[in-house]
Parts: structure tokens; sequence; C-alpha cells
């Protein structure tokens, strides 16, 4: 992981366009993972709007990002909880998100945790390596988009991400 946030950082990882469908970056994730969830007894869900625009994006790397978000949210909520993927068009963008009811993320944390090898919590050192939400901040940087969190200790954590749309041709 250190190695391709190496890469990606020092701008050594070429994206690949392409148009991609924003409905199936949240259906192939949930695929991806929804065995773990379901392993842990979580519930995922979709909720996306109708006719939601297409982005201009290389669909693994975004992947990647969709990957780093959900497994996080699946490895920090209990048991019987739910983690919902979310998107919808906002002006020229499409606003992503990953909804937990796990554990949450103090406020005074909030503003690190995009930074490499950082950890919220101290006790928790030996569950990987610091480094999932920085690849996924820069990765959705590099694509042209905004990442951030909101979180409520004890009731769950909000992470965003907005790509912008893909261009129409006049």
């Amino acid at each position: 992981e250190l190695l391709e946030l190496s890469r990606i950082e020092s701008g050594q990882v070429p994206l690949k366009l392409k148009s991609v469908s924003s409905k199936k970056l949240l259906v192939t994730a949930k695929d991806r993972l929804g065995a773990q969830a379901e392993r842990k007894g979580i519930t995922i869900v979709l909720d996306y709007q109708k006719k939601l625009p297409r982005i201009l994006a290389d669909k693994p790397r975004l992947g990647q990002v969709f990957v780093n978000l959900l497994h996080n949210a699946i490895k920090f909520t209990p048991e019987g909880g739910e983690v919902r993927l979310s998107a919808h068009q906002e002006n020229e963008r499409v606003l992503f998100s990953v909804k937990d009811t796990g554990a949450g993320i103090p406020a005074s944390d909030l503003q690190r945790i995009f930074e490499r090898f950082y950890k919220t919590d101290p006790a928790r050192t030996d569950r990987g390596t610091g480094l999932g939400l920085a690849i996924a901040r820069h990765l959705v940087e590099v694509h042209g988009g905004q990442i951030w969190a909101e979180s409520t200790p004890g009731k769950g954590s909000s992470f965003f991400f907005s790509i912008p749309i893909q261009p129409t041709d006049p």
C-alpha cells in the first residue's frame, strides 16, 4: 500500500479515463465485499438516484476508493449494523457516500484521518496500515474530486466524495 500511495502521489499512476456508470460503481463495491458484510451480520443498502449521470473515470482506481471506504465501514460496524452506499447528482458532480452505523470517529480526529499512517484508536494499531484513506483521498483528487468525512462517535461515520460528471458533446 505504501508503494501504491507513493506512485499515486508522484503521478506515476496514469489514469485510463473512460465513461463509467456511477450506479455500476456502487453495485460492484457491494458485490465485492457483500460476503464479508454478510459474515459479520451487516446489511449493505444501495441508495441511488434514477438516471444517475455517467462520470469520466478510471473504473478500477475509483473502485479501489469504494473498496477502501466500504471495507472500513464493515470493519468498524458491529454485527447487526448497516452500511449505506449512495450516489446522486449535485450540480455538475456525482456525490457518492458510504455511511455506517459503526463506532464513529472523534471530532478531534476527523481532520487527520486522510493522512498516511493515521489511526484514530491507538488500541487498533494491529488493524490495517493506516494508508487506505490516504490512498482514497489521492485517487479522488486525481479524478478532480473532493473527499471528506462526518461522524458522531457511537452513531457512525459518513464518508463522501464527489466526482465531476462526464462532459456532454455539444
